[in-house]
């Protein structure tokens, strides 16, 4: 299992001055959200990823609508439209006199976009481990499927994926940005040459989380060099139409992948 980092240390999830409502955004009198975005948009981005990284918890209890639009610098409307938003997604209850509470994490909607990729940017642990979980369900299998019915093309852009990670991996963390980018379009490519469209759906649906885990894996100790040849056998498996093979040496990677990534501090 992923340790939380509340047990020692914090993840950084990207706040900064345009981040925290008790900093004024450079630009103006934007306040903390900035200009980036739609206001609503803002609001609850900024609300949806305090709740996903615990800062507010599990029963807690947001600021009321016009302390939350004094801090943000946004109207009331903004706020109102917002908590709807995080209401109608599962991750809060709000109620006259009562106020808005932050709902237990099993009533969210956890296949929501936006409530995928707050998680991925928080690097939740146990959003971690849950992701892992689901890819050693569903990978192998897509793996099977790919080296049933990939395509000579497929194959090529597999192919150029692992060269890409192969070239990039003896100068991380530096390169990290390219090695994620082809370790991304690996897995990617290889859900989409499954030839199933429910499963390729779920792909795009993660990109976002699986780009996060995927740079997870590559700060994990001897992660990157225990895994590339776990690719380059799934790849060889997927080339040469071996759909056990295919399948074994995915799961071996995704297996190699959460251990090391379990070793993370």
């Amino acid at each position: 299992m992923i340790r939380s980092r509340s047990q020692g240390c914090r993840f950084d999830f990207g706040r900064g001055p345009a981040d925290d409502p008790e900093v004024e955004s450079s630009s103006s009198a934007a306040g903390p959200l900035g200009r980036h975005r739609t206001i609503h948009g803002q609001v609850v981005e900024w609300i949806g990823r305090r709740i996903v990284s615990g800062e507010l918890s599990y029963g807690s209890r947001l600021p009321n609508e016009a302390e939350l639009a004094a801090q943000l610098k946004v109207s009331r409307g903004g706020v109102r439209e917002a908590v709807k938003a995080l209401a109608a997604k599962g991750m809060v209850d709000a109620r006259p006199r009562l106020g808005t509470r932050v709902r237990p994490r099993n009533e969210w909607n956890l296949m929501d976009r936006e409530v995928i990729d707050w998680h991925g940017q928080v690097a939740a642990p146990e959003f971690l481990n849950d992701l892992l979980e689901l890819r050693l369900m569903v990978e192998p299998g897509a793996a099977q499927l790919a080296a049933e019915r990939a395509t000579p093309e497929q194959v090529t852009t597999l192919e150029t994926a692992y060269e890409g990670m192969a070239r990039y991996a003896p100068r991380l963390p530096e390169q990290e940005q390219s090695f994620v980018d082809a370790d991304l379009t690996f897995h990617l490519t290889l859900l989409h040459a499954s030839g199933n469209q429910l499963i390729e759906q779920l792909g795009r649906l993660l990109e976002t989380s699986l780009r996060h885990g995927l740079a997870a894996s590559s700060h994990a100790p001897g992660g990157v060099e225990a895994t590339l040849p776990l690719h380059h056998a799934v790849l060889v498996a997927v080339r040469g139409h071996r759909p056990v093979a295919a399948a074994r040496a995915m799961r071996r990677l995704i297996e190699t992948t959460t251990s090391a990534v379990s070793r993370l501090e």
